[in-house]
Parts: structure tokens; sequence; C-alpha cells
């Protein structure tokens, strides 16, 4: 005789199953006018198994989020599984903090699946509807 018992995975052994994972991610600038920041810019990932937290992104000795740009950084945290979106802001610094960001590509490297986010819009208090953040949703 089989017996039969529904076992149910606690959160935090799913938690302990998950491991470090680099993701990178490329940030491309608009190549319109004033489309360049020199602020401070975050990004946070949410994905399936939760989210990475409000993450900066830095260079040294880079200038980063240029006009017609492309950055990239690479960030270890826990795998999220399928990203379901990601939000993207500055902190405002700077003399010229307003920023057009055209898209955001985020490839985790342990698995090799890139996800896409299109942007095309301002992140600037002074155009367009005065945000300086982004929630964006993957293009499938």
């Amino acid at each position: 005789m089989f017996e039969c018992t529904k076992t149910v995975e606690s959160f935090a052994s799913k938690v302990r199953s998950l491991v470090p994972v680099k993701y990178e991610i490329i940030i491309i600038t608009g190549d319109v006018k004033d489309a360049a920041t020199d602020a401070n810019v975050f990004i946070t990932l949410y994905g399936v198994n939760g989210d990475s937290g409000k993450r900066a992104l830095k260079g040294k000795y880079r200038n980063l989020f240029e006009r017609g740009q492309t950055d990239r950084f690479l960030l270890e945290m826990l795998d999220l599984g399928e990203l379901l979106r990601i939000r993207v802001e500055h902190d405002d610094k700077g003399s010229s903090s307003g920023w057009y960001l055209e898209c955001v590509e985020i490839t985790n490297t342990a698995n090799w699946v890139t996800t896409i986010f299109i942007c095309g819009k301002w992140l600037d208090r002074n155009k367009a509807d005065g945000q300086a953040h982004r929630v964006l949703y993957p293009k499938y």
C-alpha cells in the first residue's frame, strides 16, 4: 500500500533554493534634444519570486545616460524568475536631471533570457506628465 501525502513548500525553503544570479541591465537613452541626465538613476526589478529592492545604476569614471548612449550594468541578486515589471527612477539631482529613457533590456545571465521594456518617455519633473519615475512592463 502506498501513502500519498501533499507537501506544501514553505516560503523559507523557496527562498533558500533561490540562488544569486547576475542580471545584465542595458539602458538606452533616447537620441533627442536634452535627453541626457546627470541625476542618480535607480532600478527595481519585480519578478514572480519577489523584487530586487531599489538598486543604484552607477559606473566608475563613466559619464552615464548621455544622449543616444547605451549603458551596461551587471547587478547580482536572487533569481527573480520571470520578470513582471520594472521601476526606473532618478533623484532629480543636478542641473540637467530630466532624462529621456528609450528602453531597458534585462538579461538573466544564468539562463540567458532577455526581457525588453520599452519606455520612450521623459523622466522629468518639468516635461510631459512631470514624473521622475516610470513603471514599465515587458514587451512580448
